[in-house]
């Protein structure tokens, strides 16, 4: 049974790599002046567009929020990324999973790891301004089945339309979104 469930995801990763043409993660710029300074502190998503696998531990979240904290004890430019969020009713239970930001270069370009010893995605901050961020990150396994996220990231619970569409249209003009995937707000009302 095991051997027939392997053979099936090999399957699928193979066709998706060949029909959808999605096997691979994209490595865009990182966003223009980017400083470690203005990422760091707390960032809330206000929405975001991901593949079954990238959006995991976000199944049935609001509330979502990064805090990125820089590690005191680095000189490279290490990060971590303390992802927390709430599950929808009934349980309403508080998540979170701090991720170690590892520095690949240039700034604004890490390696995001939960586990040790466990595969890494490549994590790039895409846009910055003062109050809105777009975060890509992207993982392939085996080269066959890729999973990746682009989140519109707002220092407030709620961002402009503008704003979104803004960091929206730039992250699409960069061909991220293989998958043409919708963006799907978060709710941030009634968090905090």
């Amino acid at each position: 049974m095991k051997a027939m469930f392997l053979v099936q995801v090999f399957f699928l990763g193979l066709c998706n790599a060949f029909i959808l043409g999605a096997n691979s993660c994209k490595s865009p710029p990182v966003a223009t002046g980017f400083q470690n300074e203005r990422y760091n502190g707390l960032w809330y998503e206000v929405s975001k567009a991901q593949t079954a696998g990238g959006g995991f531990f976000e199944k049935d979240c609001v509330c979502t929020t990064i805090d990125v904290q820089p590690v005191p004890s680095s000189t490279a430019g290490d990060s971590k990324a303390i992802n927390s969020c709430r599950k929808l009713a009934p349980s309403g239970d508080f998540m979170n999973a701090t991720g170690t930001l590892s520095n690949e270069g240039p700034l604004g370009h890490w390696k995001e790891g939960f586990f040790p010893g466990a595969p890494k995605a490549d994590y790039t901050i895409i846009y910055l301004t003062d109050n809105v961020a777009v975060e890509y990150d992207c993982s392939s396994f085996l080269g066959l089945i890729t999973n990746y996220c682009i989140h519109i990231l707002s220092r407030t619970p709620t961002i402009t339309p503008d704003g979104e569409n803004a960091a929206i249209k730039y992250a699409e003009s960069l061909g991220l979104n293989t998958q043409n995937l919708p963006y799907h707000k978060t709710l941030q009302s009634g968090c905090w």
